[in-house]
């Protein structure tokens, strides 16, 4: 569904991105691993045409992404679920649900809402309450409930369970495994590698703007590097 070749991004003269290359399958969960600044995040703005790459290729199934602006690809089917949740503070919940589907002009809008709703019931009950009032837990549903009213095909999130108390990450990750079951693509970029490699079925591990190991996410769970770096595991 996604694909990414030999991906090159610069900040200025700093070389962020050295020519990564993974893929996406349709109707996956595939995990993207590494400590701060191994650029992450950074894949993610690429993919959702926040930032331009310098060299390589961009495409979601088949069509280039290259060039395009945000708002175009999230009418292709691409949204992203940025670090951080960034609700729009001084709006309602429904308003930030609703913001997620300004670029539509169907007449689906109210079904997606209550799937929505159906997903994150916590949502309904608040949702005329200002959202820059929600717990964080609450923020963290609400923009993951804003991009799916954009109704994507391939969902981006970015570290989803930061500043989440162990219960609700545990929720967070249930919703996300959900959502990919009724049919949603995931790229998930996430910090906690043992979460994340429980719910994808393939994980890419980058180290300074390269992916250094990539394998089904059952052998990157075995595998020593990634249990010692990442899962925190002592390896004999």
């Amino acid at each position: 569904m996604l694909e990414v070749k030999d991906l090159h991004i610069y900040y200025g003269q700093i070389h962020a991105l050295k020519g990564i290359s993974f893929a996406v399958a349709k109707g996956a969960i595939v995990a993207l691993l590494g400590n701060n600044g191994a650029g992450k995040t950074t894949t993610l703005k690429a993919i959702s045409g926040v930032l331009q790459p310098r060299e390589g290729i961009i495409r979601l199934e088949g069509q280039v992404l290259n060039g395009l602006p945000p708002h175009r690809i999230v009418s292709l089917g691409i949204a992203t679920v940025p670090e951080g949740r960034r609700v729009f503070q001084r709006l309602t919940v429904l308003d930030n649900l609703e913001m997620g589907a300004y670029a539509r002009r169907d007449g689906e809008i109210a079904e997606d809402m209550e799937r929505v709703f159906a997903l994150f019931p916590r949502l309904k009950e608040r949702r005329k309450q200002v959202a820059g009032t929600l717990s964080g837990g609450e923020q963290q549903m609400l923009a993951i409930g804003r991009a799916l009213m954009a109704r994507p095909r391939l969902l981006l999130l970015d570290e989803p369970s930061m500043g989440l108390g162990p219960m609700l990450v545990e929720q967070i990750f249930e919703t996300i495994r959900d959502i990919n079951q009724q049919g949603t693509t995931i790229l998930l970029i996430e910090q906690n590698a043992a979460m994340a490699l429980s719910i994808a079925q393939r994980g890419y591990v980058l180290e300074t703007g390269r992916i250094v190991i990539q394998d089904t996410a059952q052998n990157l769970q075995q595998d020593e590097t990634v249990r010692k770096l990442y899962l925190g595991e002592e390896v004999t």
